[in-house]
This record gives structure tokens, sequence and C-alpha cells, in this order.
């Protein structure tokens, strides 16, 4: 089978990235023909004001990525799209463009762009559905200016789900099959109007090479994008009530924040090691010979990678009982769950863990069973193969009725 993927690398790098690529490289390793079609958000940051007005109107719908897209199609010929990320350079536009190309198309909904402007459902420390639940829809979005504090930043976001979702209405039209991550991300787009006959569910994986179980160490690690929604006021507090040993990996907008607030409660005894960024191969080692990994986010999380990777290595994760988390970490099952927000209860289920062995064994021994049953390739492509046969069938279907 030949497959176009297309996808909007986002200006620093995200969990999302890793899925694309490694499903890329699971269907080459089948046997397929796999071209990338991409934009990289970070070009834009390169340019001046021009350029970032220009990105500005193409994120809400770009005339050039149509363009783009038939210059790249020229002599080449595939049997189905997968679409990932169009937040940015190349827009919703991409939809029509490959139904123009008589193209089957598919999309992985990785966040929840189509029904808040940010895709996060948080702002100002809080799950927040307002855009999705009050009169208005996405004009909260400005008037909050969820988009970094950004009027223009929230404003072209808003009107980018406005025009695409409710005037174009793309996902309708132009997808013959939507992949959501799990059930919950599901109920939830179906409780707001979307079609829930196109949705199919599958989850992400991790390439076996990367996945064995390491030794046990006496640490805990949290790594990922170092922003407000992911919890990390909340870490830094139980892991001072706790008293255990914590690595934190990642950066982001928060970076400058978390490695003076570790200096300044924990710089002395050397207890909490912020890594900052990491080369992959250190982040892998230092997942693989830790006790735990912590996921304190505070919003609602689609399929983290994250988690995908602690339990490929066995390791337990202690997580908010939150969103889907409680869907892919089983409380006392493959981690523990927490309270949001509560760092009270967080270090109650970290102390739980460091003082029962017992409990420890038992959750590795949980997290490696729900990798081997739902996270690996092997069953990861035989989905991926069943839903691009489903989008053509579904496409060649939807062809008949237009004719008819």
């Amino acid at each position: 089978m030949r497959v176009l993927v297309c996808h909007n690398y986002y200006a620093r790098r995200s969990g999302e990235e890793t899925v694309v690529e490694q499903e890329m490289a699971l269907l080459q390793e089948n046997g397929h023909q796999v071209e990338l079609f991409s934009y990289d958000n970070a070009d834009v940051e390169q340019g001046g004001l021009v350029e970032r007005i220009d990105a500005g109107l193409r994120a809400v719908y770009s005339r050039r990525t149509p363009q783009d897209l038939r210059r790249f199609l020229r002599g080449k010929a595939f049997d189905v799209a997968h679409v990932h990320n169009t937040w940015g350079l190349m827009s919703p536009s991409i939809y029509r463009a490959l139904w123009q190309e008589g193209l089957p198309v598919v999309k992985t909904v990785h966040n929840f762009r189509w029904l808040c402007p940010i895709g996060t459902f948080y702002r100002d420390g809080h799950v927040c559905r307002d855009c999705a639940e009050r009169i208005g829809g996405p004009v909260h979005a400005v008037i909050h200016r969820c988009y970094q504090n950004s009027l223009t930043g929230s404003t072209v976001a808003a009107s980018r789900l406005l025009l695409n979702r409710d005037v174009l209405r793309i996902l309708r039209r132009y997808i013959d099959v939507i992949i959501v991550q799990n059930a919950f991300v599901r109920d939830l787009l179906v409780e707001y109007g979307f079609p829930a006959g196109r949705m199919t569910v599958k989850g992400n994986f991790i390439m076996r090479t990367e996945g064995s179980p390491g030794v046990r160490g006496d640490y805990a690690v949290f790594f990922g994008r170092l922003e407000p929604s992911k919890g990390l006021s909340t870490l830094l507090d139980a892991v001072e009530r706790a008293g255990i040993p914590l690595r934190i990996f990642g950066q982001g907008p928060l970076s400058t924040w978390v490695e003076r607030q570790v200096a300044e409660r924990f710089g002395g005894e050397g207890r909490v090691r912020f890594e900052g960024y990491a080369p992959r191969e250190d982040l892998i080692r230092g997942v693989a010979g830790s006790r735990a990994v912590i996921f304190p986010s505070e919003w609602y999380e689609s399929y983290p990678i994250t988690i995908v990777e602690a339990m490929a290595y066995a390791k337990p994760v202690i997580a908010s009982d939150l969103g889907s988390i409680p869907s892919i970490v089983r409380d006392e099952v493959n981690g523990l769950l927490f309270r949001p927000g509560d760092s009270e209860d967080l270090a109650e289920k970290i102390a739980r863990l460091w003082q029962d062995d017992d409990l420890q064994a038992r959750l590795e021994s949980g997290a490696r069973a729900i990798y081997e049953a739902e996270m690996t390739p092997e069953g990861n492509y035989g989905q991926l193969f069943r839903i691009y046969e489903n989008a053509i069938a579904s496409r060649r279907g939807r062809r008949r009725e237009s004719v008819d």
C-alpha cells in the first residue's frame, strides 16, 4: 500500500511527532511505501512581522497548501492519505485538497482542537469547556486570550475553528475515517455532535527495540513538555512532601521556573534533578532505571506517549484521575491514580508505592501486561492497516452515492 502522511510539525516538538515517526517506520517495516508531506511551525519563528502575519492567515485556511500538495503529488500515486496535525502553516485546507486529488483521507485526532481553539480544554489553571458548551462558542477563547495570552493569536485560533468546523464543515465532508485514541475522546466528540459512524479507536505504541524492562531504581521520573497544564507545581509540592528522588526531563515555557524551583527547594541535597532537554537515549535510560513515572497532568490528555513508554519499560505510572487517563492507567493494575491538582493525595500515592515492594512488583507486571496487550507495534500495525482499508472502501461508497 502507498501511504501519504501529512503533518505540520510544532515549533517545539511534542509527543505527536513521536507518534507520526513511529507509525511511518512501522508501515515501512511492513513493506509499505510511505512519504511525508509536511510543514514546520519553527520556520515562522525565524521570520519577521510580515511572515508572521502571513502565517496567521495561513493557519485559518491556507490557499498555498493545495498548491504545494499538487506539486508534491506530481508523478506520484498513493492509495490513502493519513493526516495528523494541521495547526499552523498547513491548515485544514489540506483535507479538501486531498479529497479533490481523489485520495481517501484518514485523520488522527491528537487533541481537542475541533472543540477548543487551543486544543486543551484548559485555561487559568482549570479544565474549561466554555467554547464547546456556552453561547458564543469559540468567541470565549478570544475573550480569555487563551492562545498564549495573545488577542491576535486567540482570534486566529477561534476563527480557524469557526470557519473549518461550522462553515466549511470539513470534518464531515472530506474525512473518511477519524482515528480517536481512546473511548473518552470518542464519547466527548460524539457528545458535541461529531459523526460516531466514522470514528475508530486506536491507541499509541512504541517500537519493541526501545521497550524492554529496565532495572528498578529508587527515583521517580517526570518527562514531557514543561507548561502549566502538565501539573508541575503539584508535582514539586508532592515530591517535597514525600521526600523521594525525582528526575525531571523536558523543556517548554516553564523551563526557567522549574529550574529555579528545583534549585531553591532541593538544590542543597540534589535529591531532585532538573535534566532539561536530553537526547533520547539519555531519557530512555532514565526511564528504564526508575521506580515509577509520575504523570500529574491537569488537562484532558488524549493518549500520552509518555505513558506508553513507561508501560513498555514495565514502570508503574502515578497519574491524575482525569479525562482519558483512567482508561490507560488503571488504578491498582498498572499504576495509581490521584485527584488532579491535589499534591497531598499525590504524595500519599508516592509514599505508598515506595513503602510497598509487593505493590510495586504487582504494578510492574500489570504495566508490562497492558503494553503487550494494547501497545505493541504488531497490534497497532494490524489496526492501522484495517483502518486504511476501511477508508478506501468508504471513499468508494461515497463516490457511488454522489453518482446515484
